[in-house]
């Protein structure tokens, strides 16, 4: 029951990205591929956060899987993450950049914790969310997160510091 109101909430909110930015804050969030958003924590105990996103737009480029750093900005806000949730390739020809096209979910960090948090995938349109594993972020880190098949939809839920 718990993992299917998970699922509703998840679908509710991608539904509703389209309201005013900032978001009101929630546990989670859901967000389609090819896009770009900044969300800003909120401490709801010492351990657990809410969040809100303050920025979303769309990302349709391709980038390349190892050399992206020059999409983040050097400084950021210290209550934010910015993520993007796209197409990432590399190598020589375009036959290899075709074969080794893979979904990413590039991030840093600019906050001072190190977080945990959850991710659910949406591997077909309009599918159920399914449980995804993930390596939690590090302060003032970039992350990147990467999938061999095709991922519609991911739900960020859950941040908590690393304890």
């Amino acid at each position: 029951m718990k993992k299917l109101l998970l699922i509703a909430f998840l679908s509710i909110t991608c539904l509703t990205q389209a309201q005013e930015l900032p978001t009101i804050p929630a546990n989670g969030f859901a967000f389609p591929i090819g896009t770009k958003f900044t969300i800003k924590l909120i401490e709801v105990d010492s351990i657990n956060f809410d969040y809100s996103v303050i920025a979303f737009e769309q990302f349709d480029k391709t980038v390349d899987t190892y050399s992206h750093d020059d999409l983040f900005d050097k400084i950021g806000n210290d209550s934010t993450i910015t993520f993007y949730f796209c197409l990432g390739t590399h190598g020589e020809t375009e036959a290899e950049k075709k074969k080794n096209t893979q979904v990413l979910l590039l991030m840093k960090n600019y906050t001072k914790f190190a977080l945990k948090y959850s991710s659910d995938i949406q591997r077909e349109q309009d599918g159920k969310f399914e449980f995804t594993s993930n390596i939690g972020i590090f302060p003032g880190a970039m992350g990147m997160e990467m999938w061999p098949y095709m991922i519609y939809t991911i739900g960020l839920n859950r941040f908590e510091k690393y304890r």
